[in-house]
């Protein structure tokens, strides 16, 4: 869900390098395969090229937090294998925990939920929210005061509602995030940089952390100086 640059993100956010590894000066490359039937559920996850013990577990951990959309009509996907290259780079890693949100409060003392399933709202005992002010009800003002309406939408005159799915994952980062619902001129893409600087903390079930959906609209309306 989302493509390759769904892929990078998650590898980007939730890459833990082992720090035996780390301190090891283990640098590489880990190949997960993933065999899926055609309803795009996962038949098997095996390692494809090895690395060391701790980065082949971690790159079938970040492998398991992927979702995939079913066939289209006429495509073969009857048992087809899918490659994931995971890399394991010190200087990569470095960068990428520069970019990654602070976690501080309570919540993050509370266990993750080691089963990969996702959950709806519904299911949660606690539901996931926004760390900005007023939290999913804050959400709206937060939107319109950060939205950059993109240059080529404004050209064009194009407006309308984004709408995106995601899974908020137990680490509060968003995964296999996708439109729903587009309309073009970079406004998808301003609707994801907008979902992916927030910081969110996960939903809640029996006492843990655990993995959810969330779909959310982003409206674009048009300056009134270019009707």
């Amino acid at each position: 869900m989302g493509g390759r640059a769904a892929v990078d993100r998650l590898l980007e956010q939730e890459l833990d390098y082992p720090a035996v590894a780390l301190e090891a000066g283990i640098k590489g490359e880990v190949i997960v395969a993933v065999r899926l039937d055609p309803t795009g559920k996962v038949l098997e996850r095996k390692l494809a090229r090895s690395l060391s013990p701790e980065c082949d577990a971690e790159a079938l951990r970040l492998a398991g937090l992927l979702l995939w959309k079913p066939a289209t009509a006429g495509e073969a996907c009857s048992g087809k294998e899918v490659h994931i290259a995971v890399p394991f780079d010190p200087v990569k890693q470095k960068r990428w925990l520069k970019s990654r949100h602070k976690r501080e409060g309570e919540v993050w003392a509370l266990p993750v939920d080691s089963v990969l399933d996702v959950f709806s709202a519904k299911h949660l005992d606690r539901q996931v929210a926004p760390e900005i002010q007023g939290g999913m009800s804050g959400l709206p003002t937060y939107l319109a005061r950060e939205l950059r309406y993109p240059p080529e939408a404004y050209r064009y005159s194009l407006d309308g509602t984004v709408t995106l799915e995601f899974v908020v994952e137990a680490s509060g980062n968003l995964s296999n995030m996708h439109a729903l619902q587009e309309v073009g001129g970079g406004c998808l893409e301003e609707a994801m940089r907008l979902m992916h600087r927030i910081a969110w903390n996960p939903g809640l079930r029996h006492g843990k952390r655990v993995r959810s959906t969330m779909q959310v609209s982003i409206r674009f309306t048009l300056p009134k100086e270019a009707r």
